[in-house]
Order: C-alpha cells, then sequence, then structure tokens
C-alpha cells in the first residue's frame, strides 16, 4: 500500500488536530493536579514581580510558559509583604489559585492551553519523523499510535512538564541524529537548541548525554578513516555545544555558572536513587526503594492491550528485516530509525534504574518514540502480508482507539484490561498512574447529583475541596485539609470519600486509616479515583 504525500500530510493534521481536541475537553473535566499549581503560581510570581527564587526546583522553561498564559488573566496575587521561600511554595500557589478569589478552572485552562498546543506538536513531530525513516504511510501511522496514547491526551491537558519533555525529547533525539548523520553547523547548532529545551524542561534530560554519545560513536564508526567527515563532525558537535552553553545562560536568565541548573542536576540525581518520601506502590505491594521492574510493570497497565500487540508484531517485522537483510551492523547503524530505538532503550535504562517509582508519567518521553518504531515496524508487517494480517492490524488500532476513547474525560486513571477494571486499578498502581487529586469536579458533580449538603472526605492532592464548592468533614489526607468541618458541613455526613491513593494508605505517615473501607463495596466511583462510600447503607 502506498500512501501519497497529500494524504500522508492530511492523515497527521486530522491525527494532531483530534488529539488537541481530546486533550482540551478531557482537561475541562480535570481538577487541579498535584504539581501542576507549582509551575503556574511560579510562573505568573516571576513573571508579574520578577522575582523567581520560590520555584527552584525544577528548570524553568514551562514555568515560563503556563505563567505567561495564565497572567493574561490578570488574577490576584498574593501580597509581597512577606518573603516567599521555596518552602513556602505551595502555600503561595494555594493563595493564588483558590484563596483570592480567582477563578481556578479558568487560570488553569488559561496554562493547560499550552499542553493543548504542544499535544498537537507532539503528534505532527512523531508523524514527520517516522515519515522521514520509513515514508508517509508509516508518518500516518505512527501519528495515529502518538495521538492514541492515553498518557498523551491525560498530561497534556495538565500544566506540567512530563507531556512538554516527551516532545523536547523526541526532537532532542532527531536533532542529534541529524547533526551527526550529516553534519554541519546549523545541524549542530538545531540540535544544542533542542538538547537546552529538553533541559530547560525537566532534568531526566540527562538520559540525553548517553543517546549523544552511542550516536556519535554508531555515526562515526563508518565514517572512521575519513578525515575531512571527521572534520565536519567536530565542528558540528562544537557549534552545537557552544549554542548550548548561550541558550542555557540565557534560559537561566543571564548567569553565566549556571548555579541554579547544578542545583537542579544534584537534586535530580539526589530524587532518583532516593525516591519519595512514601513508600512506592506496585501490585499491592510497597518498598522504599521502589522495583527495577516497576516501569515495565507499569506500561503493561498503562498503555492499551493493541497497543502493546501492535509493537510486539512491529517489533518482530524489524528484526525479521534485519535478519533477513544479513544482519549487517554497519547497515544497522546507517538505518535511520537507530535514535529513536536509542532513545526508548537508553530512557527506560535510567527508568529501571531510578527508585523514584511514583507514576508511569516520568517514563512518558519513551512512548512517542515507541509509537514511531511500531508505526515503523506495522507497515514493514503490513506490505509483506495478506489481507488476513492487515485486517488484524487495522483491527487493533480500532481496538487501541476503543479502549483509549472508552475512558474519556478521564484520561488521566487511565488502564488496561490487565488492571483487572479501572475502578479496582488502585489495586495494582497508586499516585499519579490514577489519582493525581483531579477529582474535584466529579466530586462536585456527585454532590450536586445527589443533593446532600457535604460528605467526609480524605483527599489525595493539593487543591482545595471549598473552593470547588465543596463541604466536607475532614478525614486524614496528604496535605491536611484547611477546615475540620467547613461552615456547611453535616456533624455526620451520609457519604465517605476517599482518594484511591489514600485508600491505600500511601504517603499517611505510616498509618493505614482506610484498610477497613478497602474490604466494603463503593456506593460509586468518580472518575476512576475517589471512591464514595455510603455510610447509612454500610
Amino acid at each position: 500500500m502506498t500512501v501519497s504525500r497529500r494524504a500522508g500530510l492530511t492523515a497527521i493534521a486530522v491525527a494532531a488536530l483530534a488529539a488537541g481536541v481530546l486533550t482540551q475537553l478531557g482537561a475541562r473535566h480535570t481538577s487541579a493536579t498535584f504539581d501542576e499549581i507549582i509551575l503556574v503560581s511560579g510562573g505568573v510570581r516571576g513573571i508579574t514581580e520578577g522575582r523567581w527564587g520560590m520555584v527552584t526546583d525544577q528548570p524553568p522553561l514551562m514555568m515560563y510558559a503556563y505563567g505567561l498564559a495564565a497572567v493574561t488573566a490578570d488574577p490576584v496575587r498574593p501580597r509581597e509583604d512577606r518573603e516567599w521561600t521555596f518552602d513556602d511554595r505551595w502555600d503561595y500557589a494555594r493563595a493564588l489559585l483558590f484563596r483570592l478569589g480567582n477563578e481556578p478552572t479558568e487560570l488553569l485552562a488559561r496554562a493547560r492551553f499550552v499542553g493543548t498546543v504542544l499535544v498537537v506538536v507532539l503528534v505532527a513531530v512523531a508523524g514527520a519523523f517516522a515519515w522521514w525513516i520509513a515514508g508517509p504511510f508509516a508518518g500516518a501511522v505512527a501519528a495515529s499510535f502518538t495521538a492514541l496514547l492515553p498518557d498523551v491526551l491525560a498530561h497534556g491537558g495538565v500544566a506540567y512538564n512530563d507531556l512538554p519533555l516527551a516532545l523536547a525529547y523526541l526532537l532532542a533525539v532527531w536533532a542529534l541524529d541529524s547533526a551527526v548523520r550529516v553534519p554541519t553547523p546549523w545541524r549542530g547548532a538545531l540540535a544544542g537548541l533542542a538538547v537546552t529545551a529538553a533541559f530547560g524542561i525537566k532534568m531526566s534530560a540527562l538520559a540525553l548525554v548517553p543517546v549523544a554519545g552511542l550516536l556519535i560513536v554508531g555515526g562515526a564508526w563508518p565514517h572512521r578513516r575519513d578525515t575531512e567527515w571527521l572534520r565536519s563532525l567536530a565542528i558540528s558537535l562544537a557549534v552545537g555545544a557552544l549554542v548550548f552553553y548561550v541558550a542555557f545562560v540565557v534560559l537561566y536568565r543571564g548567569d553565566p555558572t549556571l548555579t541554579l541548573f547544578r542545583f537542579n542536576f544534584w537534586r535530580t540525581v539526589l530524587h532518583a536513587s532516593g525516591g519519595h518520601e512514601a513508600p512506592a506502590y506496585l501490585l499491592g505491594e510497597t518498598s522504599a526503594s521502589g522495583w527495577w521492574y516497576y516501569y515495565p510493570v507499569a506500561f503493561f497497565f498503562k498503555t492499551s492491550a493493541a497497543f502493546q500487540v501492535l509493537v510486539g508484531a512491529a517489533a518482530t517485522g524489524l528484526v525479521a528485516a534485519w535478519v533477513n537483510g544479513g544482519r549487517s551492523v554497519e547497515k544497522l547503524l546507517r538505518w535511520r530509525g537507530r535514535s529513536a530505538l536509542l532513545g526508548v532503550l537508553v530512557f527506560a535504562a535510567f527508568m529501571m534504574r531510578s527508585d523514584l517509582n511514583a507514576g508511569f508519567r516520568y517514563a512518558l518521553p519513551t512512548l512517542p518514540l515507541l509509537a514511531v518504531l511500531a508505526a515503523v515496524g506495522a507497515v514493514r508487517v503490513w506490505r509483506n502480508s495478506g489481507r488476513l494480517v492487515r485486517a488484524g492490524l487495522a483491527g487493533l488500532l480500532a481496538l487501541q482507539a476503543f479502549s483509549v476513547l472508552s475512558v474519556y474525560p478521564h484520561f488521566l486513571a487511565y488502564t488496561s484490561v490487565w488492571a483487572g477494571g479501572r475502578d479496582s486499578a488502585y489495586r495494582v498502581l497508586a499516585d499519579s498512574n490514577i489519582d493525581w487529586g483531579q477529582g474535584l469536579l466529579a466530586l462536585e458533580e456527585f454532590v450536586e447529583d445527589e443533593g446532600v449538603p457535604s460528605v467526609r472526605l480524605s483527599y489525595f492532592g493539593s487543591a482545595v475541596p471549598d473552593a470547588y464548592g465543596i463541604e466536607y468533614v475532614a478525614l486524614p489526607s496528604f496535605f491536611r485539609l484547611d477546615y475540620e468541618r467547613t461552615p456547611g458541613a453535616e456533624v455526620s455526613p451520609r457519604f465517605t470519600v476517599i482518594s484511591a491513593t489514600n485508600l491505600q494508605g500511601l504517603y499517611l505517615q505510616g498509618r493505614d486509616p482506610f484498610a477497613s473501607y478497602r474490604a466494603r463495596e463503593p456506593y460509586r466511583v468518580l472518575g476512576h479515583s475517589l471512591f464514595v462510600f455510603d455510610e447509612e447503607g454500610s
């Protein structure tokens, strides 16, 4: 099957726009999530006050972007008659979004629109990358695969750095390959800018260091006796390094010593090796140090079974093509898909080495590259197969679409069939895999539909429930709720609402206050993340 240039471009554009629409619609049903309020508020404060010292644990690029978008709402800001330090960042963020009369949904919607745009760009770039590797048909398929990744739709709808890093990582991997494959100064400069963007978003971009090293060695090997080519490579790399440094100095507001960047670097190393303060959770077990297999297992729960089969079929097709082609190492080194493969393997190795097992979102940069490789392999299988296999491949893509769309609009809580049902998935995964504080809008709707004035609430999140109109009696929560009982709450509400992460007793200082509820049948499960129990019917 051949696909024309116009058809390929149309398919990529449709997939990108569809992903953007789904992301935007899903975000409208998502209340403030745990970490995003920090980047948004830090950006707002920095842009309006010129003070950037409050949020120093993240690189600044997305803080700039989200802050610029959020200030268009002209929010009322916390007073500057006190010093807001790093330790005060949560207080500042909660005041800005929930305590000063600003509309949190509107403020976050403006910041989240940046993420929606990046989703559109990511899908388009994934399609373009696969097109460059294997033609327009592969490009169209890669765009479709990427647009149907639940974590792309989920994390594009929150104003944080996981989705932006996935885009920047893909661009950097491709740009580095280009700078090595055909070394020129301008390609080196583009690679330098792409790597700067990745490091400016999240320090997980450290995986680009071994990727770059392996690409340089692998790319130089066939040209090892070509002194002119090696000279061009050296110039390309030197220009890239210079652009990287200059761009970084600009990114960090003119600091030539990159003090804050070095702080971010060592903090990331310590965070990745030490994990979160609370134990990691997987398959009903907890661990203070995590598991090397956490991310491979989470992959099966956080991507559709259809996509997993497609990846397996595509990998089989690519390996068969290499074996049938004589197993040429030099041909493999020259293959245009080499950087995508390296990008997946190196980042996956970083994740498996990390003790930070708090959510599959940390591995998000591997997924678009995996979609690219899956598309390239699937197209090869398609072209070498009969109608039955082709029908199977098309059916798998349709099943992927059905699986992902069936969870709309709660993409953050997506789990595959292997989890045993989405309302039971908290038994195999927790934290940002399922429950990132995103369910307050669903709870607000539930309270209205049931006609109850209040609930007993244990909430895992950084948002302020009463800012969403929820009256409650407080139960143990990660952040202690502002009121023991809000002014409009009953003494003994009928319904008890517990976030999935709290239901498992995580992040509660070693306590497990809701163990008895795990044996009970919930009255409702809101957005697959908030468990509602009827105390009158218990």
